[in-house]
């Protein structure tokens, strides 16, 4: 599983500063409006008007229990509500339709097959080129808000992006293996035994990595990558 935090899936930092709810969760006199426009009791606007803010935010509705009290806070200020005006107090029904109602003022697309679609379609694209699973991760992303589609939780993506670079890399394997002759299938597999005297494989020596930059050592990888070409096979095998 990829760490989220290697990945640009956006959601609330753990702490917000008073710039950030001021420029990212501050309603405009047009959302406000809106807003009131909506709704017929300060519960149902503040409700309406935070779910607004954290899908601007964030491109997608987050757990009620995972906005932080500060965004809260600062939207009921802002609109001039009593302390007291609580989301919780709204029933399951109508934060459905307060949601229902941002996606249409969004423009955010409710499809979450049509999502997943374009997400496999861009991680599958990538895919060919990118092997790091947050960099598959990120270019989803980055589709689904140009297709304006309002995003999956991110295990969907993490498990989506695993399947399919295991699915591509695969056919990666199996077109060097068909490429490959019988002298060929047999050095490789002749990599993985280990010398009995000084233990090691040739899959250990062919990682050798380059020394400090001196004379010696460059003499010793340009050997090194002379036993490597010496090998022979892998343009034929890569099709270069």
């Amino acid at each position: 599983m990829v760490s989220i935090d290697r990945t640009a899936y956006p959601r609330f930092k753990r702490g917000i500063s008073v710039r950030e709810l001021r420029q990212a969760y501050s309603p405009s006199l047009d959302e406000m409006e809106w807003a009131r426009g909506l709704t017929d009791t300060d519960d149902h606007l503040l409700s309406l008007m935070v779910w607004l803010k954290c899908c601007q935010r964030l491109g997608y509705f987050p757990k009620l229990a995972e906005i932080p009290v500060q965004v809260v806070g600062h939207v009921r200020d802002e609109l001039g509500l009593h302390e007291d005006t609580r989301i919780a107090k709204v029933a399951e029904r109508s934060l459905r339709h307060h949601k229902s109602l941002v996606r249409t003022r969004l423009g955010l697309v409710d499809d979450q097959g049509h999502a997943r679609k374009v997400a496999e379609e861009a991680i599958r694209g990538a895919a060919q080129a990118k092997d790091n699973p947050a960099d598959l991760i990120n270019v989803a992303l980055d589709e689904l808000v140009k297709s304006g589609c309002e995003l999956p939780a991110f295990s969907t993506l993490d498990r989506m992006a695993g399947d399919i670079r295991a699915e591509v890399n695969g056919g990666f394997f199996d077109l060097i293996h068909f490429r490959m002759g019988v002298d060929d299938h047999a050095r490789m597999l002749g990599m993985v035994r280990v010398d009995p005297v000084t233990r090691r494989s040739g899959h250990d020596r062919a990682k050798k990595t380059a020394g400090r930059a001196t004379v010696s050592h460059l003499r010793e990888h340009l050997d090194h990558l002379a036993w490597l070409d010496g090998m022979g096979g892998s343009t034929d095998a890569w099709g270069g």
